[in-house]
């Protein structure tokens, strides 16, 4: 299904989030911080949907070109809306995995976001809604448009 060495990274925690109209402030934790999680899964159904289906889900912009077909090949997306958020899961370690420096970031504690450039992030579980729902912009067009924004910005730096 996705390479043996994908499989190999160990799966990190995303860091936690502020619950809708509550925030909470305390120091920094002293000593080195910990790197920005890369790689959080949570898209385990959408590969085993995927499986069943015979097809290959690579983290890269293929994977998000087998999800936009799934989704264009479907007579009802309702069974996809199921996915809604492991595909979001999914385009995130995507984007995480192939863009330098972006990372996941958690601010509302139900929608995760990809940190992609010092001043963008992406809602991913937001993206994969509004696919599923309006057809457009697919995921590899988000794909495409945030590699344009990194593009247009120096490196994140951790």
């Amino acid at each position: 299904m996705s390479d043996p060495d994908e499989n190999e990274e160990p799966l990190q925690s995303l860091p936690p989030g502020m619950p809708k109209r509550y925030a909470e402030y305390r120091p920094e934790t002293p000593g080195k911080p910990l790197p920005p999680p890369t790689n959080v899964g949570g898209y385990d159904e959408l590969l085993e949907y995927c499986q069943r289906k015979g097809l290959s889900l690579p983290r890269s912009r293929q994977g998000l070109t087998t999800i936009d077909s799934l989704i264009e090949s479907a007579e009802n997306t309702t069974p996809l809306s199921a996915l809604v958020r492991p595909i979001g899961m999914f385009y995130g370690d995507v984007l995480t995995h192939t863009i330098s420096g972006a990372h996941w970031k958690v601010i509302n504690e139900n929608f995760p976001e990809v940190s992609i450039t010092t001043r963008t992030s992406v809602s991913v579980i937001e993206v994969a809604q509004r696919r599923l729902d309006l057809g457009l912009p697919t995921l590899t067009m988000n794909y495409d448009h945030a590699l344009d924004l990194v593009r247009g910005e120096p490196p994140q730096s951790h």
